[in-house]
């Protein structure tokens, strides 16, 4: 009988026994778990593509995503292009033009980007499973599944889609990482992918050197090095490639405007220069100082530490005013309002925002929580500090939230158990912070983010786009009568140009003009209409004028070119 195990070892075999099943259950409710997050945000994803994906926006984008589309499709047409001075680093284009080349839709982009958005809601869940509590894995995935703001721009195309599901993947690999080299290697090359979409995402390195400092110091530069390498996999090429097109070693162009525009000490920190006015006076600024394209960037940062350093108080001022902007619940428009596609979708009025996701993350931090919290909290503090130092924004702040669902989960789950062990006084008092902090999330709002002038102008040049010329004047008409638009009147001036209303649009012009001096665009548009009218001498004037403002226009350049040519003036 003495080779028989089951004799010689019961308790033992009882207990593995009694292991193995709680394992084989605890994977079967984490698989299901995971299934429950993972269908919750698919579901309201597709549908916000069925809701949002239909309107005039959607489907003929403008501004920052209609230079993304133009990226891909020449990207499509030849796998070699690449632009002579990238205004955006070039990994979300050459996602997009994977997509298009397979499908050739928009739709598929964004059925794309909701696929990858929900694969990083249960990615949320595992970090925050394994950073905080166990108990956080639910909360904190279906908290991303149904946050509002991430809906939105998961079903837009915009960078930010790619950009959290990398970062989310990124502190995943990380958090998991432990001592393995080719983990960190990995880890470092996902970061990469993350930076050549967009550039911030380099302020995460050092965080998470500092913290890998605390936990591995051992082998921290072992790891740390296997980090570099793998980011440099991705980052290098972009760096060279650019170098060799527009002879700067940059992975994107416009750094320095954008850190103006959020550091300048007459502004509030928002992108509150807008297309059709001052964005127009503001792009043409370096080359009227004389600043060649390469040296723009240059000019910008040396222009903002000018300024600064004449009103240093204003400066630390606007710092801090744009620290309270970051930690409220408000969406302040940097391409678009926010709020304006809410209004499509009211599912979006009814679902997690800021405020609440920030109230909730600040009772999981103050709850009792192991010392892998500080790969969230630093990575937190390295995104925090990169909106504060650049521009705020719906699209900026966004990189925080990664950090803050795992923080929510585990104050949910705090919650939870506090109720559920009777233990009402410690629940009421963590319930008492989290309505604090979230009336404090309230304190400020942002009337011009409410206003939609701007987002039905867009609207009329995307139905003008389609030809759709009755919609698009409507919807002209309509931002007109919300706000006295440059904008807008000079894009019913397009209309009533393509109509053959040539003195309504000559009118139309003038008066965009009138109400903004610095609208290039509508200067250009202004000569095309005298043109038309036979008046070459206010043709070429205008055309000057639109040079004035934004002296690099091609388009002004080869219009007055060809009115000089025309008129005989030259």
């Amino acid at each position: 009988m003495r080779g028989d195990p089951t004799l010689e070892h019961p308790v033992r075999l009882d207990t593995m026994d009694a292991m193995l099943f709680r394992l084989d259950e605890g994977f079967r409710s984490r698989a299901v778990a995971c299934a429950v997050i993972f269908v919750v945000a698919i579901a309201l994803r597709l549908l916000a593509i069925g809701e949002l994906g239909d309107l005039p926006l959607s489907r003929t984008p403008q501004l920052d995503s209609a230079a993304y589309l133009s990226w891909a499709r020449a990207i499509v047409a030849d796998w070699s292009y690449w632009p002579a001075y990238p205004e955006h680093a070039s990994g979300y284009p050459y996602f997009v033009a994977t997509v298009l080349a397979m499908f050739d839709s928009l739709t598929a982009v964004r059925v794309a980007q909701a696929v990858l958005g929900s694969i990083g809601c249960v990615l949320t869940a595992r970090v925050a499973a394994r950073t905080l509590t166990p108990s956080a894995f639910l909360p904190a995935g279906l908290l991303q599944a149904t946050y509002a703001p991430l809906i939105y721009l998961e079903t837009a195309i915009l960078a930010e889609a790619l950009f959290i599901f990398l970062l989310t993947a990124s502190l995943d690999l990380i958090t998991g990482a432990g001592r393995h080299r080719y983990r960190w290697l990995i880890a470092g090359a996902v970061l990469g992918a993350a930076i050549v979409v967009r550039p911030t995402a380099m302020v995460l390195l050092p965080a998470y050197a500092i913290v890998a400092w605390r936990s591995q110091r051992e082998r921290f530069l072992s790891l740390v090095g296997a980090t570099v390498a793998g980011l440099s996999i991705l980052v290098a090429p972009v760096v060279v490639q650019n170098w060799r097109v527009s002879g700067l070693p940059m992975v994107q162009a416009y750094g320095g405007m954008n850190f103006y525009l959020g550091n300048r000490p007459t502004g509030d920190g928002a992108a509150r220069a807008r297309p059709g006015g001052e964005w127009d006076a503001l792009e043409g600024a370096a080359s009227r100082a004389g600043s060649t394209r390469n040296d723009q960037d240059r000019y910008y940062l040396s222009r903002a530490f000018e300024e600064i350093s004449v009103r240093p108080i204003a400066s630390v001022q606007l710092l801090g005013s744009k620290l309270m902007w970051t930690l409220q619940d408000e969406e302040i428009r940097d391409t678009h309002s926010y709020y304006f596609f809410r209004e499509t979708m009211p599912l979006l009025q009814y679902l997690p925002s800021f405020g609440l996701l920030l109230a909730l993350a600040v009772v999981g931090l103050a709850v009792r929580t192991p010392p892998s919290r500080w790969w969230l909290f630093g990575y937190f503090m390295a995104m925090l500090l990169s909106v504060v130092l650049l521009v705020v924004g719906t699209r900026y702040r966004m990189p925080l939230v990664p950090a803050l669902f795992p923080f929510a989960g585990a104050g949910i789950a705090a919650l939870l158990e506090r109720m559920r062990l009777r233990d009402f006084k410690r629940a009421a008092v963590l319930g008492a912070m989290a309505a604090a902090v979230w009336g404090f999330s309230e304190i400020r709002t942002d009337e011009p983010s409410r206003n939609f002038a701007e987002e039905w102008a867009l609207t009329g040049l995307s139905l003008l786009q389609e030809r759709k010329l009755e919609e698009s004047e409507a919807a002209f008409r309509t931002a007109i009568g919300l706000d006295e638009s440059s904008l807008a009147w000079d894009g019913l001036g397009l209309v009533l140009q393509r109509r053959e209303l040539r003195t309504s649009a000559r009118e139309a012009f003038e008066r965009a003009v009138r109400i903004n001096p610095e609208n290039a665009t509508a200067w250009v548009h202004l000569g095309f209409s005298y043109e038309f009218l036979g008046n070459g001498r206010a043709a070429i004037a205008a055309y000057q004028k639109a040079l004035e403002i934004t002296p690099q226009r091609a388009d002004a350049q080869q219009m007055l070119a060809a009115a000089l040519r025309r008129y005989r003036l030259q």
